[in-house]
């Protein structure tokens, strides 16, 4: 049952579905009807509304609610500001060593940083570096944040298939992440290096978002493939808001060979904040 219905999203028409879903999302319903929709929703995933900044009958509408902002000091930033912390609350999808500019996905499935990134040169650098994939899930926490006190360099935009990406799924289409919606930030840090953090499209993610820069994916009216090169490179502190998903997807970190992944399983739950890495010569 469930490979039929994710062959029948397979051919469904994601891109217009996802754009309409966003659209009910956005409207601002009557009290009467969201109030109780949204007590339903946060029933059905498990949503701790104890940790959301406002109570639930302060949300006009469900992006609201889902981009909702936490209680300040519920997310401790790791002390030390040169290990690397997670930008996102959400489950430990993959994880590991790049072979060459291959990232494994799951059960011996690998795609290409090249096709991932849609830019060779950015590959390059990644080469025999590590990736981390966290998995945020219709409970989550949704605000993206930098897992490193950086400078964004340039954010690339390609737009693709919006293919759900659960875990059933990703073993389902071995192509996923090569083939859906993505939106990388190129981060930097003097010491650290570089981190590419990808922010991947799914069904029924009306929109992904930049804080740092006037850009939101999936409109009615969709970019081309681009991307962008500041010239005076936006400065970000550690843990600060870099992005957003207006609905829910997959956040995929790439690291340069120095950087070295804490001990991570699979599965696991991470909070915004917690250390994932440090250098390698630490």
């Amino acid at each position: 049952m469930l490979s039929l219905m994710l062959h029948l999203l397979s051919v469904a028409p994601t891109r217009l579905i996802s754009r309409l879903v966003g659209h009910f999302a956005r409207t601002r319903w009557p009290r009467f009807f969201m109030h109780p929709f949204l007590r339903w929703y946060a029933r059905r995933y498990g949503v701790n509304l104890d940790e959301a900044e406002h109570p639930l009958e302060h949300y006009a509408c469900f992006n609201d609610f889902f981009t909702r902002r936490l209680k300040p000091g519920l997310r401790p930033l790791d002390p030390d500001p040169n290990t690397l912390i997670s930008p996102v609350d959400g489950a430990i999808a993959m994880h590991g060593p790049l072979d060459g500019t291959q990232a494994i996905q799951a059960k011996g499935i690998s795609y290409s940083l090249e096709e991932f990134l849609d830019d060779p040169d950015a590959a390059q650098r990644f080469r025999g570096g590590s990736f981390l994939t966290i998995y945020l899930s219709p409970k989550d926490y949704h605000r993206i944040h930098t897992p490193l006190q950086a400078t964004v360099q340039a954010y690339r935009y390609i737009p693709g298939r919006l293919l759900p990406v659960n875990p059933p799924s990703v073993a389902f289409f071995p192509r996923l992440f090569v083939e859906n919606e993505r939106l990388t930030s190129y981060l930097h840090h003097p010491q650290l290096g570089h981190v590419a953090l990808v922010k991947v499209g799914a069904t029924n993610v009306g929109r992904m978002h930049l804080y740092y820069h006037d850009f939101t994916s999936n409109r009615w009216a969709s970019p081309h493939a681009h991307t962008h090169t500041f010239a005076t490179p936006p400065s970000i502190e550690r843990g600060g808001e870099l992005a957003v998903f207006e609905l829910g997807s997959t956040v995929v970190l790439l690291f340069e060979p120095h950087i070295r992944l804490r001990p991570l399983r699979l599965g696991d739950a991470i909070r915004l904040g917690q250390p994932i890495a440090d250098a390698a010569d630490r």
